[in-house]
C-alpha cells in the first residue's frame, strides 16, 4: 500500500495504522497486538497524518481513553518526523542492539 507524506512524496505505507478517529484504547490495543510503540495516522486515501507514540497515548489516558487519536498525535509537518518520533525510534533502535548483544 502507498500512501501520500505531508510533502506530498509517495512511500510504502507500513500494514498497521490508524485513522485520526481512532480512540486512545484502541490504538493502544493495536500497539500491544503488534508489539510497536509508534503508529502512523492515516487519512481515508492513506495520506501521512501525524505519529502516535504510546507516550502521547498515555500522558492523555487520565483525562479520556475515548477520545480519538487526533486529539494528542503529532502532526507531520513539511514531511519531517516531529522531535518526540524521532527519540522513541532512537530509544527503539538502542534497545534493540541492546538486546543483540546483550548488554544491558
Amino acid at each position: 500500500m502507498q500512501y501520500q507524506s505531508a510533502d506530498g512524496k509517495e512511500a510504502s505505507c507500513p500494514a498497521v495504522t490508524v485513522l485520526p478517529t481512532t480512540t486512545l484504547l484502541s490504538a493502544l490495543q493495536v500497539m500491544e497486538r503488534h508489539h510497536v510503540r509508534l503508529l502512523p495516522v492515516v487519512d481515508d486515501t492513506g495520506r501521512l497524518l501525524g505519529l502516535i507514540s504510546e507516550a502521547h497515548i498515555l500522558a492523555a489516558w487520565g483525562e479520556d481513553p475515548l477520545l480519538p487519536v487526533s486529539r494528542v498525535m503529532e502532526q507531520c509537518v513539511g514531511g519531517e518526523e516531529p522531535r518526540d518520533v524521532q527519540l522513541i525510534r532512537a530509544a527503539d533502535l538502542l534497545e534493540g542492539h541492546l538486546e543483540e548483544t546483550g548488554s544491558h
